[in-house]
């Protein structure tokens, strides 16, 4: 239900901009231990790049799963690609990918440098992958760290 919670500002926004935003949650998801403020600050900073690079009638997806005693949280939007040479910079601090934001929100770079130093602390870690106009921030944590 805490996601669900720190997902609604963004459900509401994303309408406002004409995209969908879906929310994937298995019905047998196991308790999680970690930091529920850290976790709602990753979520929240990818959910406002998701809604910052989609589209007007693109689609943002949100989906946890659970494998070998951790879980996994995605964040998936279909509309600006980045180019693999911008992949490995884009968890830098300022880094912002040039000429990138056809939509001139603009930023500070920071949002995903504190996404991925938060996933780091919580035991976890935060990959992305973008092709064929997919991009996809992928956070995997233990599900009870220390054990």
């Amino acid at each position: 239900d805490w996601l669900l919670e720190c997902a609604e500002p963004f459900i509401e926004r994303a309408q406002n901009q004409q995209q969908s935003l879906e929310i994937g949650l298995p019905a047998d998801l196991p308790p999680l231990t970690t930091d529920r403020s850290y976790l709602e600050r990753i979520i929240a900073e990818l959910l406002n790049n998701a809604c910052k690079y989609t589209p007007a009638k693109g689609q943002i997806t949100v989906s946890v799963a659970v494998a070998a005693n951790r879980v996994r949280f995605q964040v998936s939007n279909l509309g600006t690609e980045i180019a693999p040479s911008d992949l490995t910079r884009v968890f830098d601090k300022f880094y912002r990918i040039p000429n990138n934001d056809p939509w001139k929100y603009g930023g500070t770079g920071l949002g995903l440098a504190l996404a991925k130093k938060l996933s780091e602390t919580l035991g976890g870690s935060i990959q992305v992958t973008s092709q064929a106009g997919l991009t996809s921030f992928t956070v995997e944590l233990p599900l009870n760290p220390g054990v």
